[in-house]
């Protein structure tokens, strides 16, 4: 079956992540994002592509620093809620009850119920007018302790395949299941 050219993503999986960072001021941000890759193994380097604007990139930008917290079904819900519209003064970890931990080498928090964690400094920007792709270069990484059992993850990284989160094959949601938690909040 031939699909439109960018209807790809019904079969190319992609990553479920929270993206993490601080704006100027200390203030943490996080946002879901999929649109992740590793650039060429054994590279130190990550890409994220952000749309334009977004409080994840501006922080970005402002600070050179980000966390990619990789998730799995412990705290799926709760992460997907973190992708609503909030103010940029907002904490999205509290308001989506969200638990973290320091870094250990950049500023942005982890997302403790995370799989695992990339800590990454921004190392080059490519723009054009709707997009950006964010390459950043890994300075620390880690998988969580509570999901390791002999140097191996007991929890999988969920992956999305539109119109489904799936972790490998097994669906997690349908996107529709979780519209209601990721509308807009009325404030």
């Amino acid at each position: 079956m031939e699909l439109s050219p960018e209807m790809f993503k019904r079969f190319l999986p992609l990553p479920v992540t929270v993206i993490t960072t601080m704006d100027v001021q200390g203030v943490p941000n996080a946002a879901p994002y999929s649109c992740v890759m590793p650039i060429l193994r054994p590279l130190p380097l990550i890409a994220i592509a952000s749309a334009l604007p977004r409080d994840t990139l501006r922080n970005i930008r402002s600070t050179g620093e980000f966390v990619v917290n990789v998730m799995g079904r412990p705290a799926f819900r709760e992460a997907m809620k973190c992708a609503r519209e909030y103010p940029p003064e907002v904490n999205e970890l509290e308001e989506a009850g969200l638990e973290t931990l320091p870094s250990k080498r950049v500023g942005p928090p982890r997302v403790r119920a995370a799989v695992g964690w990339i800590e990454a400094t921004l190392d080059r920007e490519v723009t054009d007018e709707r997009y950006a792709l964010i390459i950043g270069r890994v300075v620390c990484s880690e998988m969580n302790d509570l999901y390791v059992r002999n140097e191996k993850l007991t929890e999988l990284p969920i992956t999305l395949v539109m119109p489904h989160f799936r972790a490998l094959g097994e669906s997690v949601a349908r996107r529709d299941e979780i519209e209601a938690d990721i509308t807009p909040m009325q404030r």
